[in-house]
């Protein structure tokens, strides 16, 4: 919102500053998964909003920073999270999946949690608060960053040609329906008469 209010409302670093502070305030709890956001950069990217590569970047750097945001907010106040927290139903499942995940996995559930949504929120937090090497936990984000970023803003960016082929066959689309509902009518006109013949013929017969 700062960022449209101070800089043109065209302006590319308007909207790269967006996505990088939407992915800064979703790692830190705003309820936006970060997938929408990867995907809405790489649309912008097809719209020529933006430049593919520099959203790219500017996407795993917000990821990045957020993760880091929360394991360090888990270093220094995972004990007042957990006690606020966990009357929460949703955040007490929550943790327990990711604790189980680091149990199992230990620091490779950096990159495991990548696509898990209800985990990979909590996993840096918890990375902080069991302490996990600093260094370690920033290698293992940035390996499952980089894939899982330029994957989705990649999908995101060639899935534009079929959002668009979407927007042109919209103005037949009625057409389109009015024909399937036709035809729909016609055959269960077809099959109600054929089904009344029948009953028909054979009524007599069960009178007999």
């Amino acid at each position: 919102m700062f960022a449209f209010l101070f800089l043109p409302l065209d302006s590319e670093t308007a909207l790269y500053l967006v996505l990088f502070a939407i992915l800064i305030f979703s790692g830190i709890g705003l309820p936006i998964p970060e997938e929408v956001t990867l995907l809405l950069g790489g649309y912008l990217a097809y719209l020529e909003f933006v430049n593919f590569w520099a959203a790219v970047w500017v996407l795993i750097a917000g990821i990045i920073l957020a993760d880091i945001g929360g394991y360090l907010l888990g270093r220094f106040a995972g004990e007042w999270i957990s006690k606020k927290f966990l009357s929460y139903q949703w955040t007490v499942r929550a943790l327990k999946k990711a604790e189980k995940y680091f149990e199992k996995y230990g620091e490779k559930v950096v990159i495991f949690s990548r696509p898990l949504l209800g985990v990979r929120v909590a996993v840096p937090i918890l990375a902080g608060h069991f302490k996990m090497n600093f260094a370690k936990f920033v290698l293992f984000d940035i390996i499952a960053a980089i894939p899982w970023t330029f994957f989705l803003v990649t999908l995101s960016y060639y899935l534009g040609s079929g959002l668009d082929l979407l927007t042109e066959i919209r103005a037949i689309k009625h057409t389109v329906f009015i024909l399937v509902g036709i035809a729909i009518i016609l055959y269960a006109a077809i099959k109600f008469i054929r089904n009344d013949k029948e009953f028909t013929i054979s009524e007599p017969k069960m009178r007999g």
